[in-house]
C-alpha cells in the first residue's frame, strides 16, 4: 500500500490508539489543533477530559502529536501521520459507484498520450481535491529519473483553498515542485512496481522545502513497462484513506489504457 516508514513505530495500548485515531479524525476535518473536551464530547469518549490530557501528553512524548504555539490543543506529528496510515486507517478505497462512472470514463478516453494524462490529472484533482500530477514514459536510470514525453498537472488551486497554504512561500514551493523536473524527479519514489502506491509525508521527503507537504503517488504501464507514475501532492493533512485508494484506482486505469507494450 505505502513504503514502509525507516524507522520503528512506537508501542501504543489500545486507548491510546482510540484517541490518536480520534485527534486525527478530528483534525483532518477541522484542520484546527484537537483539545481533550472536544475529544471527550464529539467521540463520547467513555474517560475524562483529565484522562485524555494525560494520553494527549503520552502521545506527543511519543513524537505522534505536537503543540503548536502556545494551543492547548494537539496536531499530528509526520509520525503520528505514518502510524495512522500503517495501523489505523481503514483499507484505502472510493466509492464502488465511483469506481464504475470513472471506468466508463477512461474506457472512453481518446488513443492520445497528452489526453490521457490530462484526464488521469483532472479526475484525481477532482477526488481529492488535490493538486494532481500525470506524467508519461518516465525513464529510471539508477538513481534519477528524466522525461521524454510528458507530463500534466490540475487542481493547484485546490490546493491553495487550503488553509495551510496561506503563506506565499508555500504556493511557490507547490507551483516549483510541479514545473520543476529535476525537482520532482528527486521526490518521486525509485523502484515503485506497477500498480504500487507510496506515500511520503513532510520531513520524508528529501527537499526540505517541501516539509509542509505529503506526495501519494503510484506506478502505472505493466510490469515488463511500467509507462509513468500518477500522484497527488497537498498539505499533509490529508484523506489518506480515499487519497490513496483514488491514485491506485486511476493507477490501475491508466495500465489498461496503455496496454503491456506500455506505449500509447
Amino acid at each position: 500500500m505505502a513504503q514502509k516508514t525507516p524507522y520503528r513505530l512506537p508501542e501504543l495500548a489500545p486507548r491510546q490508539r482510540d484517541i490518536l485515531h480520534a485527534v486525527i479524525r478530528e483534525h483532518l476535518e477541522s484542520a484546527h489543533p484537537v483539545a481533550s473536551a472536544a475529544l471527550v464530547q464529539r467521540y463520547r469518549l467513555p474517560v475524562s477530559s483529565a484522562t485524555v490530557r494525560n494520553e494527549l501528553a503520552m502521545l506527543e512524548e511519543l513524537g505522534l502529536l505536537t503543540h503548536p504555539h502556545t494551543s492547548a490543543g494537539r496536531v499530528p506529528t509526520d509520525l503520528g501521520y505514518r502510524y495512522f496510515i500503517e495501523s489505523l486507517m481503514p483499507r484505502p478505497d472510493i466509492d464502488e459507484d465511483e469506481r464504475v462512472t470513472l471506468s466508463h470514463q477512461f474506457r472512453q478516453a481518446p488513443d492520445d498520450t497528452a489526453d490521457r494524462l490530462r484526464l488521469a490529472a483532472s479526475t484525481l484533482a477532482r477526488l481529492t481535491a488535490e493538486a494532481a500530477i500525470a506524467t508519461f514514459d518516465a525513464v529510471v536510470d539508477l538513481d534519477r529519473v528524466t522525461w521524454t514525453r510528458e507530463i500534466h498537472y490540475e487542481g493547484v488551486e485546490l490546493v491553495l483553498e487550503q488553509p495551510e497554504f496561506e503563506r506565499r512561500d508555500l504556493v511557490r514551493e507547490v507551483m516549483a515542485l510541479l514545473n520543476d523536473r529535476a525537482l520532482l524527479a528527486r521526490v518521486l519514489p525509485l523502484g515503485l512496481g506497477e500498480g504500487d502506491v507510496a506515500v511520503t509525508i513532510g520531513g520524508e521527503l528529501a527537499v526540505e522545502a517541501l516539509h509542509a507537504f505529503a506526495l501519494v503517488v503510484g506506478r502505472y504501464g505493466s510490469p515488463e513497462r511500467p509507462a509513468g507514475y500518477v500522484g497527488v501532492v497537498g498539505p499533509r493533512r490529508m484523506d489518506y484513506r480515499r487519497t490513496i485508494g483514488a491514485v491506485r484506482y486511476i493507477g490501475e486505469l491508466m495500465s489498461d489504457l496503455v496496454g503491456p507494450a506500455g506505449g500509447a
